[in-house]
């Protein structure tokens, strides 16, 4: 995505993901991360929307983590669309408008 100029950004929970995954010198990738375009929650309205989306997942017997479910309504009030391999987030989009990108 990046090497074909897709638009790319982050949250800051994806960030510390990233971060707090690595086990060399984390550094370089800090630097990189750092120039990629950051996406925040919008105040009170991303909180219930993820709250929203969670109760509506839990009502048809799905369970979602809490950091997914606020990922995608971040992504959702930005009309962004979300690059995953986390099942979860196919589920989020079931009962929202939230857009994936296609894997190859």
């Amino acid at each position: 995505m990046i090497e074909v100029g897709m638009p790319v950004a982050l949250t800051g929970v994806v960030v510390t993901e990233i971060v707090q995954g690595l086990t060399r010198d984390a550094s370089p990738i800090e630097g990189y991360l750092a120039e990629v375009e950051m996406l925040y929650a919008q105040g009170f309205s991303t909180y219930r929307k993820a709250a929203a989306i969670f109760r509506t997942a839990r009502s048809k017997g799905i369970s979602l983590a809490r950091v997914d479910v606020l990922n995608a309504a971040v992504a959702l009030e930005h009309r962004g669309t979300v690059f995953t391999l986390d099942k979860d987030f196919s589920y989020i989009a079931q009962i929202t408008n939230l857009s994936l990108h296609k894997v190859p």
